[in-house]
């Protein structure tokens, strides 16, 4: 069905202008918030909205990833110049500037352990090799068997290897499966044996934060049911990374689901030189609160919005606290 351009014109004035959000926007206009959405895509793609961004002073980018760093305990933070909560905008400046992160810090010899997501991809798809020599590319958890070719694990390890003309070391093993059992039937193939404590010793981690919604990668391909997903909401889940799910503090929770989970360890995470979170969104906030809580990353790659968001919300915890 083509657009109603009428309609097109009257979100992205709503969004651009009367700055209400893509909830407000669904219910002013009796529309599904994902046709929203593609209509303020819509708007993008024709010339409807034409937009420049323009950088803030970079001291001011500084500050406030050195604020982020501070507040959090993280090695680095690199903070994305995105000042709108539209995804696909957001995932594509995140996975720009962690590629420019990530080949400045690469390594000779280093092992890059790389978990799917749709913002890794995104990263994936802008990485230039940096000289760095005996580079070794490997799967942290299982893969998105039933997901389009794009955002397959095999997919991505196979891009970032290309560009960093290095070796791959998969995990051709789905990433949940049926019982406790099975994984451990698939754990005494010495293949992904093999595989999996490559994985382990990776020095540099990429990854995206997961949340506990109808967005997430895991509802999307099929992981988790809504029933699922409504009980671990039950359990006060918050988020996930590589398959483990983790409350508010960033505590594992849900051990059913971990115990046939193929997915390094936590604390193959805590051990990498460089454990680099790729997140950003209003609808991950919490998500990426909790990672941080529990130490799954000491680097963070996020937009503007959600760096400012989390400061402020830190800031209002600790006084808080204080009282």
């Amino acid at each position: 069905m083509p657009y109603d351009e009428r309609t097109v014109v009257k979100t992205a004035i709503l969004y651009y202008l009367k700055n209400l959000d893509q909830d407000e926007i669904a219910q002013r206009l009796g529309l599904s918030r994902q046709s929203v959405s593609r209509h303020l895509k819509r708007a993008r793609e024709t010339g409807i909205v034409r937009f420049a961004i323009n950088a803030p002073n970079e001291d001011a980018f500084a500050g406030l990833e050195l604020e982020l760093e501070s507040a959090f305990g993280l090695k680095a933070a690199v903070v994305a110049p995105v000042n709108m909560d539209l995804d696909d905008i957001i995932k594509d400046e995140i996975g720009k500037y962690a590629a420019d992160f990530i080949e400045q810090n690469i390594r000779d010899g280093d092992i890059l352990g790389v978990s799917w997501s749709s913002t890794v991809y995104s990263c994936a798809q802008r990485l230039k090799w940096n000289g760095a020599k005996g580079l070794t590319i490997c799967q942290l958890n299982g893969s998105m068997d039933v997901a389009d070719c794009s955002t397959r694990a095999e997919f991505i390890i196979s891009m970032i290897a290309s560009a960093f003309r290095a070796r791959t070391n998969s995990l051709p093993a789905p990433m949940i499966v049926d019982s406790p059992e099975i994984l451990k039937s698939i754990m005494a193939d010495s293949r992904i044996r093999g595989s999996f404590e490559v994985a382990q010793r990776a020095s540099i981690g990429i990854f995206g934060i997961g949340c506990i919604n109808e967005q997430s990668s895991l509802y999307r391909t099929g992981y988790l049911s809504h029933s699922m997903l409504e009980d671990l909401r039950r359990k006060g889940i918050v988020g996930d990374i590589a398959g483990h799910f983790f409350d508010g503090e960033g505590t594992l929770r849900d051990s059913e689901i971990e115990s046939r989970t193929l997915a390094v360890p936590a604390e193959s995470f805590r051990a990498m030189r460089l454990s680099i979170a790729l997140a950003g969104g209003a609808s991950k906030l919490e998500a990426i609160e909790g990672a941080l809580a529990g130490k799954w990353c000491n680097v963070l790659v996020t937009d503007e919005i959600t760096a400012r968001r989390l400061i402020e919300r830190r800031s209002a915890g600790t006084r808080k606290a204080a009282q």
